[in-house]
């Protein structure tokens, strides 16, 4: 193909090279930076606003399980400041266990007696006794020699955990560390571990708790393992709350905390601590306890929200980037940036989507930041890389010689290399409207094809020659109407069109010679020569159904490397070449043979009588002399009217059908009675106006029907009949005569021709007759046929198309 070649060039190999290269270093180079940005997690705060997002947009209910016993105002107002004294705690675990709860969370720090009330201290003792199921907080402690736990005073037999946050780089918490300590070896767990542990087995043996086997140890020796990311239930207030005085006046029901979850811990104003989290509105934090009610249900419901594993991370991570930078090289800048897009959607959307179906965390921030890097920079050296092929494409072009010249100032700007760029382009417009222009001037019918035999341009005269197989493709106007010359030859830029083995099998009823034509062109050109020979392209010549020649001709058109690119290829009509050629011929026949002929004889009669002992009577010889002298005359006759009929100008008028056929059989009426011929004439009553030649059509029907009298039998008829076929006027001659066989009917309309048996009573003729009858039908944009069978008569039928009426 033309096209495959272009890019096989060096240069264009190279440029091809050079960008793979280019692109493969762009790559390697953002897949680094991807890779540390994930790794030192530098963008994390764009990471955790898209997990905020997650959970906040993610609904689930609190468990009906979980209660908070509240410190609010209210309690405070009736009950005094805090802290109260430790028998007003007491009666409030008695009250909460007298309902036999799951488990009771006391978020309050005991860690040291009650100085002013000592004897609270064991009444407390003695409830967290009789209750049994009361956790209590562990709180962290920086010292002399490093961090501390620092848990209930002694004497209080509770369970215990610790309290402790984690606080994100961006003041919001969303995660706990399930174990916490000073040493790897004692680490104690989370106050919420601890509640949903208590009743059975120790929490280290609980793998079925959602967590990440993660270890942090902070600036000051604190080791943290085991992650735990909440997903948050709701807002501050979604899991249920009483107030610690409605428990301790009565007002919370009994049995109210039957089988429940309870925590109690300071939600009053100013007291207690208050973080903002995911869930946060209007700028109001949650509490301590209802952040440990979240995690709390949390590890019940196992739906804690866990990191995906590294290698689905990086495999996530990367493979966008591959993917953003494979579109930018291989699709166009729009469909690139699209590709880009809908790679960050689907980055972004996927980490939603992972954290609200199945609670699992993918940080997608590094991977976008790949995918946004790839398309700018790439487009920044696609730019670079094209602006320097443009202006050494420019360069080139401006030393190549051509017949528009290329006028361009320097200038390295981008502006500047676009305006070359228009110059350049509006030179190649010039130059393919001047050789459009050319090709549509050419005398012949010519196509330009690729080296497959596909059409590329196609001229005027060649659309108007195949219009079955050119016209109407790629817009091309089936009447052959463009808006200017070339237009054809510009239609053809698409890639579906015919090839010229197609044209070539449509326009000739034996396209042998054509197609072995073309084969030998085409192995010309795939052969080391670098052109065609003049034996090569000598052409062949091909004949169309209506007897027209064509001679077909093909020439190489060469690339830059010297390599045949293409094929011109033309159809030359030479048939009025090869008419002269007949015509040319008929009339040496003509004089060598039937006019000398009777010339010769006439003067063998001559000589004849120069002696007397061989010399004819002379009423004998004059008879034979006229002989032949009216066969001559017969013979110049029919040898003008037929040479008119071809050459000359017709002069057409409206006639009347029916009266011209009356005025040929009027002529022969002397001639049929004398052989016993009975004429029958069959008008049809509708025979509209015709415009016609009177002159040349009376003499074709007087033709037909003076053969048909000279061979039909005596005492039989000849009809002549006057129709409507279709849309055609038929004339019909009908004779009983002795038929005319199939194999010598083709040889009836050629000059000179004569298919009956010569004899002593053969009927006399030139043999140009029925030419002349099918010259003039032709001239009429009719057409004669005959059907006969030998032995059966005769039927000759001239078919004029009644379009050519007047209306």
């Amino acid at each position: 193909m033309v096209f495959a070649s272009v890019f096989s060039r060096p240069g264009a190999v190279r440029f091809r090279r050079r960008t793979l290269v280019e692109w493969a270093l762009l790559l390697a180079a953002v897949m680094v930076v991807t890779a540390v940005v994930a790794r030192y997690e530098w963008f994390a705060r764009a990471d955790l606003a898209v997990l905020d997002l997650a959970v906040a947009s993610q609904a689930h209910p609190a468990r009906d399980d979980i209660v908070i016993v509240a410190v609010d105002d209210a309690s405070i107002n009736a009950l005094g400041r805090w802290p109260w004294r430790r028998s007003v705690l007491a009666a409030l675990i008695d009250r909460i266990a007298a309902d036999k709860p799951q488990v009771i969370g006391m978020d309050v720090i005991l860690s040291e007696a009650d100085t002013r009330y000592p004897t609270d201290d064991a009444a407390l003792a003695r409830s967290l006794a009789r209750a049994g199921n009361v956790i209590l907080p562990v709180v962290a402690e920086s010292g002399p020699d490093g961090p501390t736990m620092r848990g209930p005073m002694d004497g209080f037999g509770a369970g215990m955990g610790h309290i402790n946050l984690v606080v994100d780089a961006d003041g919001l918490a969303r995660q706990v560390y399930l174990r916490e300590g000073d040493d790897d070896a004692r680490p104690v767990w989370h106050f919420a571990a601890a509640m949903a542990a208590f009743g059975h087995a120790s929490p280290a043996t609980l793998d079925s708790w959602r967590h990440e086997p993660a270890r942090r140890v902070d600036a000051a020796g604190w080791i943290s393992h085991d992650r735990l990311r909440i997903p948050f239930a709701g807002p501050p207030g979604t899991f249920t709350r009483v107030s610690v005085l409605d428990v301790l006046t009565g007002q919370v029901g009994a049995g109210y905390f039957r089988g429940k979850s309870v925590i109690v811990g300071a939600m009053a104003t100013g007291l207690g601590d208050v973080f903002p989290t995911p869930v946060s509105r209007d700028g109001r934090g949650m509490s301590g306890v209802e952040i440990l009610a979240n995690t709390l249900q949390a590890l019940v419901d196992g739906d804690g929200i866990v990191a995906v594993p590294p290698a689905v991370f990086w495999t996530g991570t990367m493979l966008p980037v591959l993917l953003a930078a494979w579109a930018a090289l291989l699709l166009t800048p729009r469909d690139a940036l699209l590709a880009t897009g809908l790679l960050v959607m689907a980055l972004v959307g996927g980490s939603l989507l992972l954290v609200g179906q199945a609670h699992l965390w993918f940080a997608p921030s590094a991977g976008v930041l790949g995918c946004l890097l790839v398309y700018p920079l790439w487009s920044w050296r696609r730019q670079e890389a094209a602006l320097r092929f443009l202006s050494e494409e420019l360069g080139r072009l401006a030393l190549e010689p051509g017949l528009l010249p290329l006028r361009t100032r320097p200038d390295h700007s981008l502006d500047g290399r676009m305006l070359a760029v228009y110059g350049m382009t509006a030179r190649l417009r010039d130059m393919r409207r001047f050789l459009s222009d050319g090709l549509e001037s050419l005398p012949e019918a010519t196509v330009i094809c690729n080296l497959d035999g596909g059409i590329l341009v196609a001229n005027r005269r060649a659309v108007a020659l195949a219009p079955a197989v050119l016209s109407g493709i790629n817009g091309l106007p089936q009447d052959g109407a463009g808006d200017g010359p070339g237009a054809h030859a510009d239609a053809y830029g698409g890639l579906d069109r015919p090839g010229l083995p197609d044209i070539i099998e449509s326009l000739f009823p034996v396209p042998g010679p054509g197609l072995v034509y073309w084969d030998a062109l085409c192995a010309v050109m795939e052969s080391d020569a670098p052109v065609m020979s003049s034996a090569d392209s000598h052409g062949v010549e091909l004949a169309t159904e209506d007897d027209r020649r064509y001679l077909l001709h093909g020439a190489p058109l060469h690339g830059e490397a010297g390599r045949p690119a293409g094929v011109i290829v033309s159809l030359i009509d030479i048939t009025a070449v090869r008419r002269a050629e007949r015509q040319r011929e008929q009339t040496l026949h003509f004089l060598s043979h039937d006019m000398r002929s009777p010339q010769a004889s006439i003067l063998a009669l001559i000589d004849l009588q120069s002696r007397p002992e061989r010399a004819l009577p002379q009423d004998q010889l004059l008879g034979r002399i006229g002989e032949h002298a009216h066969r001559t005359l017969a013979l110049a006759d029919d040898f003008i009217r037929l040479a008119q009929a071809e050459s000359q100008n017709l002069v057409f008028a409206e006639v009347d059908l029916a009266t011209l056929v009356m005025d040929a059989t009027d002529e022969l009426w002397a001639l049929a009675k004398a052989r016993g011929i009975e004429l029958q004439l069959d008008m049809d009553a509708d025979c509209a106006p015709l415009r016609a030649a009177p002159v040349l059509l009376v003499r074709a029907i007087a033709n037909l029907v003076s053969n048909a009298i000279k061979f039909g039998p005596p005492g039989q008829s000849v009809v002549v009949r006057l129709r409507r076929v279709g849309p055609y006027m038929a004339i019909d001659v009908e004779d009983k005569g002795p038929g005319i066989p199939r194999e010598a009917q083709s040889r009836l309309f050629r000059p000179f021709s004569r298919v009956h048996h010569a004899g002593a009573d053969a009927p006399g003729g030139s043999g140009l007759g029925l030419v002349f009858v099918k010259t003039v039908a032709e001239r009429h944009g009719g057409r004669v046929t005959v059907a006969s069978e030998a032995g059966a008569g005769a039927t000759f039928t001239i078919l004029l198309p009644r379009r050519s009426r007047i209306s």
